[in-house]
């Protein structure tokens, strides 16, 4: 296959230095408090030393996915899908925490499983795609055995329970299924349904985003969720057009949870104002864009359908982010990408940044005739 080299994608490569930088600034600003809570008043900089420390291997990954060539990866498909839901049987067996499961520890070292699981699912389509484009309009092929292969992970994260992860993985899943050439009632269909079971899912067990529904809905039905959703409201009402001032955030102390990881961009309103949280969504945008760009100059089917499944991971994981902060979903749990706390997080989206930078050096001269004019519609 012949291969043109091309430049890096400079408006996405830049964009993402520039939400690091800004995350880890921001992230000290939002979690020196509970910093000195956690360590008794010892160190500011707990939760900052930690991300730079998961940062470091986060650099060296994606030094090696941006110049490693990325066809390669089809060959881990499987065992990545194979890896991925072992790790998530693992993570059920080793014990848990509290309600949740979602961290598999190895000694000093832990991470979220459903980070990894999201990453090789995007992957594990992109791969079967490009095998079978030929044979995606046939329901069997098109789209019994993918969701054969994806479901069982999806109901491991589920399970967790994790079900933003799930949704919204779900989500990039139709999405990839239908531009890779699934008919849309096919994928309704099949998408109602899977909806459906997560629903009855949720109303039959004693699955927490069954109450986080409910105080959205009425936030007198659920103090602790009512209470996080009002004050993040209430940082973004004290940060007005401009802001109150970097490090001069009321909410930080001890009025809203989770100012280092869900609910970081009520700090970033309250500080530096509505003007810098457009910003901030805008540089989001700039992702997304700049990917399905990337897909648009790709003529290779797994790079098209990689670089659209990565941008809209990152970008859906930011809308919904922002979303619960601004009150108009309810409570997930999703951090903010490049910006929230969480070493798992960070190293996944930087290895898909990676990729996308990849694929955006080479042109390669593959024809698919009608089959790119979902990407280029």
């Amino acid at each position: 296959m012949n291969i043109k080299e091309r430049k890096q994608d400079r408006w996405l490569l830049g964009t993402v230095i520039v939400l690091v930088i800004f995350g880890l600034s921001i992230l000290f600003s939002a979690s020196w408090i509970k910093s000195l809570e956690v360590t008794d008043g010892a160190s500011r900089m707990y939760f900052l030393k930690n991300q730079l420390f998961k940062f470091i291997p986060g650099l060296f990954v994606f030094f090696v996915a941006s110049h490693f060539n990325y066809r390669k990866l089809q060959y881990l498909s499987p065992v990545l899908m194979v890896g991925s839901f072992l790790l998530l049987i693992y993570t059920q067996v080793q014990g848990c925490n509290g309600d949740s499961c979602r961290w598999l520890s190895i000694g000093p070292i832990s991470f979220q499983t459903s980070d990894l699981a999201r990453f090789s699912v995007i992957l594990f389509l992109a791969d079967y795609i490009d095998r079978n484009y030929k044979y995606m309009n046939q329901f069997v092929k098109g789209i019994l055995i993918p969701l054969c292969w994806i479901l069982p992970i999806c109901l491991m994260i589920i399970i967790q329970p994790d079900n933003s992860t799930t949704l919204i993985l779900l989500t990039i899943v139709f999405t990839l299924l239908f531009i890779g050439g699934v008919s849309l009632p096919q994928i309704g269909t099949v998408g109602v349904l899977s909806v459906g079971a997560i629903g009855i899912f949720i109303l039959n067990s004693k699955n927490y985003a069954l109450g986080r529904i409910l105080s959205f809905l009425d936030p007198s039905s659920s103090a602790s969720v009512g209470y996080q959703s009002s004050q993040a409201l209430i940082g973004l009402r004290q940060g007005g057009i401009s802001g109150m001032g970097i490090g001069e955030s009321i909410q930080k102390h001890s009025y809203l949870p989770e100012t280092h990881t869900d609910f970081i961009f009520a700090i970033i309103g309250e500080e530096l104002g509505f003007i810098a949280g457009f910003i901030v969504m805008m540089a989001y945008g700039i992702i997304l864009f700049r990917a399905i760009q990337i897909s648009k100059k790709s003529n290779d089917i797994f790079g098209i359908i990689l670089s659209i499944g990565f941008g809209l991971s990152i970008t859906f994981y930011a809308l919904i982010n922002i979303g619960v902060v601004i009150g108009i979903i309810p409570v997930t749990g999703v951090p903010l990408p490049f910006v929230s706390y969480g070493g798992s997080s960070l190293i996944i989206n930087l290895l898909m940044v990676a990729i996308l930078l990849n694929i955006s050096k080479a042109q390669r001269k593959f024809k698919v005739k009608k089959w790119r004019l979902r990407v280029d519609g």
